[in-house]
Formats: C-alpha cells, sequence, structure tokens
C-alpha cells in the first residue's frame, strides 16, 4: 500500500469563501476578501473554486483584542493566548523576521539594559484622519512608510524625545519605543504610567477617540500624543508628503507596554514544521520566518514525510486596514509560493483554512456544479 502524502495546512485568516453572501447572518461583510478568478490549475485558486465548510454560528469577538491578527495566530497553535501581545514578544519575533537570531536579540536588550531603557512599547505609525466631530485611525499600510522614507525622520525625532529619556528604535519594518522611566517622566517615560494604548488592531478604521477617553487611557499618556501631534505637523517630513499629495504621518500609537526583560521562550519542537510571518508565533513557538526562500525547506520537509503548517497573518492585516490591494498582492505571493512547492514537491497533501474554523475542501466540476444549480452561494455548511 502507497504510504499516505505528508500534509502541508495553510492558514489565512482574513481569507473568505468567494461565493460568499454578504447579508447580516452570513458572517461575512461581502464577498471581496478572497483571491479573484483565476487559472484553476493553480493551488489556491482551485482550492477557493470548492466547497467552504465552517462551524454553524459565525465567531464573534465583542473585545476587539480578538480582533488582533498575532492573537489569532497564537490561538491557531494552541497553548496560553495572552490578552494582549505584549511589546517585548513583537520584537522578538520581528527581529527573526528581519533575519536575526535569539542570541542577537539578547545582546541587544542588554545593551538597551546597559543604555538604563527598561520599557519598551510598540509604536506604529499612524494617520488620524480628521471627520467631523472625531478622527478615524489609519494605520502603517495606509501610510506606506519605508526605512529610506521614515528613518531621517527617527533621527529628528530621537533628539527632540532624549531630553524625556526615549528612543525610537526600528526593528524591521515595525518602530519600538525605549524608556527610562523616572517620577517626574512624561508619557510612557513617567514611572506610574500603568498602561499604553489599547492593541492596534483595536483602532484600525474606527473613531480613535473611543480608546483615548478616560476609561481606555490615562491623561498623562493623553497629554504626551498631544505633543508628539504638535512635534510631527510642522516637519518638513510631513511638508514634502503633503506636497505629493501624500498622506501625513500626524501621530504615532503606543501600545504593548512592558519591561525589558529576557525574550519569551518558545515551547518544545513539534513533530509538525511551523511557519509563520507572524512575530507572535515566532516568538512563542518553535518557528521559522515564512519567507520566499523557506519554500526550499518546506519541500525538504515534506520529501522526509514530516507535515507542514503555515500561518499567515499579513492578509488579515490588510483586510483591518482596509487594503484590498495589499491583500491581492499578499495572496499572489502565497499562490507563487505554493506554486514553486508543487513544481519541486510534486505529491503533498494541501488543505487551506480561513483561521476561524472554516476550511476549502477540493470538489469536481461535477460537485461545483451542482452547487451552482442549487444556489450558485455558500453559506457556512
Amino acid at each position: 500500500m502507497a504510504a499516505t502524502a505528508p500534509r502541508l495546512d495553510l492558514y489565512v485568516p482574513g481569507l473568505q469563501p468567494r461565493d460568499a453572501w454578504s447579508d447580516d447572518g452570513s458572517g461575512f461583510s461581502a464577498p471581496l476578501w478572497t483571491w479573484p478568478e483565476v487559472d484553476p490549475s493553480h493551488p489556491l485558486a482551485d482550492f477557493l473554486a470548492g466547497r467552504f465548510e465552517g462551524p454553524v454560528d459565525a465567531p464573534t469577538a465583542p473585545d476587539c483584542r480578538d480582533d488582533d491578527p498575532d492573537r489569532q495566530a497564537l490561538a491557531l497553535l494552541g497553548g496560553v493566548v495572552p490578552a494582549e501581545v505584549d511589546a517585548l514578544t513583537r520584537a522578538t519575533g520581528d527581529w527573526g523576521l528581519a533575519g536575526g537570531d535569539r542570541g542577537g536579540f539578547g545582546e541587544q536588550l542588554r545593551d538597551w539594559q546597559a543604555a538604563g531603557f527598561t520599557r519598551l512599547l510598540c509604536f506604529d505609525p499612524v494617520h488620524l484622519k480628521a471627520e467631523t466631530d472625531h478622527a478615524i485611525t489609519l494605520g502603517p499600510r495606509f501610510l506606506g512608510l519605508d526605512a529610506e522614507t521614515i528613518d531621517p525622520l527617527l533621527e529628528a525625532m530621537n533628539a527632540w524625545l532624549a531630553a524625556d529619556e526615549m528612543r525610537v528604535e526600528r526593528i524591521g519594518t515595525q518602530l519600538y519605543l525605549l524608556a527610562r522611566p523616572t517620577p517626574g517622566g512624561v508619557g510612557p517615560a513617567h514611572r506610574d504610567l500603568e498602561r499604553a494604548g489599547a492593541p492596534l488592531a483595536c483602532l484600525l478604521n474606527r473613531n480613535a477617540g473611543v480608546f483615548l477617553d478616560e476609561e481606555h487611557s490615562e491623561p498623562r499618556l493623553r497629554q504626551w500624543l498631544t505633543e508628539v501631534q504638535m512635534w510631527l505637523y510642522p516637519q518638513p517630513f510631513n511638508d514634502a508628503r503633503a506636497a505629493w499629495g501624500e498622506p501625513i504621518l500626524n501621530s504615532f500609537w503606543p501600545h504593548g507596554m512592558t519591561e525589558i526583560d529576557v525574550p519569551p521562550t518558545p515551547e518544545d519542537a513539534p513533530a509538525t514544521l511551523r511557519l509563520s510571518d507572524s512575530p507572535a508565533v515566532l516568538a512563542r513557538h518553535d518557528a521559522v520566518a515564512w519567507t520566499d526562500a523557506s519554500v526550499a525547506a518546506v519541500s525538504a520537509a515534506l520529501a522526509a514525510g514530516q507535515s507542514v503548517e503555515v500561518v499567515l497573518t499579513e492578509p488579515a492585516w490588510c483586510r483591518l486596514e482596509g487594503d484590498l490591494g495589499g491583500f491581492q498582492r499578499e495572496l499572489a505571493r502565497v499562490e507563487a509560493w505554493l506554486s514553486d512547492l508543487a513544481g519541486r514537491q510534486g505529491r503533498f497533501r494541501l488543505g487551506l483554512h480561513d483561521g476561524h474554523g472554516g476550511h476549502w475542501r477540493r470538489e469536481s466540476s461535477l460537485a461545483r456544479l451542482w452547487w451552482r444549480l442549487r444556489g450558485g452561494r455558500r453559506r457556512r455548511s
């Protein structure tokens, strides 16, 4: 009897069925966040042309922290899922995504501690779009800031922050705020600050003011954010962006505040090879970064009969930001990666999952015709 082919399970939170109804009872917003009609011989397109099966009841998320793709990724892999993904966890994973190892990141933490920094926060660049009586938060993908663009601004900003015992550092594409807390410090540098902002996922495409009230933030943090916005507005950086018709960077969002300590320790190595683009997964699990080059390692694992799990969060982040173009580009990258893998590794079983308990099942052309005759669209089974 022939041996069972090794299995690759691909989890893509944010992906939805092509033919989903967009009414209130479907659990889907609209049939936009999927892969367009392309050559059905391609792996991803072939799955999406099949049947979607999921739980009867669509999942609910009463807490906006459940919207965080990194928390969703951690939940998929089991174990304890933190209420919020802290800055040290994200920074550990971002260091790995940028090509570094845990030893190198440990040295970086010791350098920060030697300089007197003891507090770390995520520090995401955002654009607050003014509305009639509030501001909508638009995120890093809307701003599209690359390292060449943002680094000169950070140099100027660090000169301004130094007087208040703070500094911004970039790890890969992500920004982090370091602070030396003191009794008289401002904002994140105040010793008694107990919390920073809500996770970025809570704010994207939402009213920022909801998370700047007395319930969600502290007065000393709100005051400091006002000072940050006042510093940003007259910067030549923003003048140049406005002249080119680009959105200006008018705020940063601090969240995930934590003490600078040892990096999180990953769980014991599982029998399954795990890959992810989530910094939280790379920090808390024995996983490797999902890159174009990782297809070689996956091919070798499958050839040896080892199962593989790939958990991708970038499509979900694009969906939170409303970045449909980025979402489609990311799926094109997934499609190319799978096609490359299929060319290297001829025989393996592929599973496609939406990250919320739903999955796609390949079907024959006759079965697809039958479903179209029954109504043409598929609800959750």
